[in-house]
């Protein structure tokens, strides 16, 4: 069992991962890790997804700097979060609500994203090439500011969209997050690929409420994205294991 577990340092990105039992990987999950967290403090719910797909590979990058100024190496963002400024409401829902300076908290935070988005998507596709995979065969789960950074990777970045073998990206999940800069979505210049959403929330979700997911739901209908919700009696902190069950039976049902 031990040697199922391994680390990494690939593409500028440490992180856990945890091998195929009985067999090569025929899957590959990657999951992106809440602000303040790290590849370790994820390893119990990569390891539920493990149980529950057991041909994937299971990759878990830590975010690529310390929250600042502590500076823990255990405690990591994906890009410099501004805890004081930050509104979860303004993540996808009524951002034109939103005062001048918050407008440009937003702007400067999808460019943040956007650098960190490029990285990992850079990383995911490296990954895909080592274990002999195709994007189909991918799936990406963000929890909190790791969700608000797959959902740039997935929609804003082209490199999940087609690969040679022209498939696209297996499946998406986001865990308590929303879309940054999502009126961004109305001027992509091209069609975005039918690539499989589940949008996991907390009934009591004190940081993103109802509202950013029913929008975020919305805008991808909208966009023919085949999206799913899926809700838990839970706060924020802690739902992805909340929702296990239904990450699980969501990857399972677009393997």
């Amino acid at each position: 069992m031990q040697n199922r577990f391994f680390s990494f340092q690939k593409d500028t990105l440490t992180g856990l991962g945890i091998k195929p039992l009985k067999t090569t990987a025929k899957k590959m999950i990657v999951l992106l890790h809440g602000y303040r967290g790290d590849a370790e403090s994820n390893m119990e719910f990569a390891l539920k997804l493990s149980a529950a797909c057991p041909e994937a590979v299971i990759l878990v990058p830590d975010g690529i700097s310390a929250v600042f100024p502590e500076n823990d190496p255990h405690h990591r963002q994906w890009w410099d979060l501004d805890e004081e400024a930050f509104q979860g409401r303004l993540c996808s829902f009524m951002p034109y609500y939103a005062t001048f300076e918050q407008q440009k908290l937003i702007r400067r935070t999808v460019e943040k994203t956007h650098q960190t988005a490029l990285l990992l998507n850079r990383f995911i596709l490296n990954r895909l090439k080592e274990y002999n995979l195709c994007l189909s065969d991918c799936f990406v789960a963000g929890i909190s500011q790791g969700g608000m950074t797959a959902f740039e990777m997935v929609l804003f970045c082209k490199e999940l969209h087609r690969d040679q073998h022209n498939t696209f990206l297996g499946g998406f999940i986001s865990i308590g997050s929303g879309i940054m800069g999502a009126d961004r979505l109305r001027k992509l210049p091209e069609k975005l690929p039918a690539i499989p959403v589940l949008l996991a929330r907390g009934a009591y979700d004190e940081i993103f409420p109802k509202t950013v997911d029913y929008f975020s739901y919305s805008l991808l209908k909208e966009h023919h994205l085949p999206v799913f919700l899926t809700q838990a009696s839970s706060a924020h902190f802690g739902l992805e294991h909340q929702v296990c069950d239904a990450v699980c039976r969501f990857i399972l049902e677009h393997c």
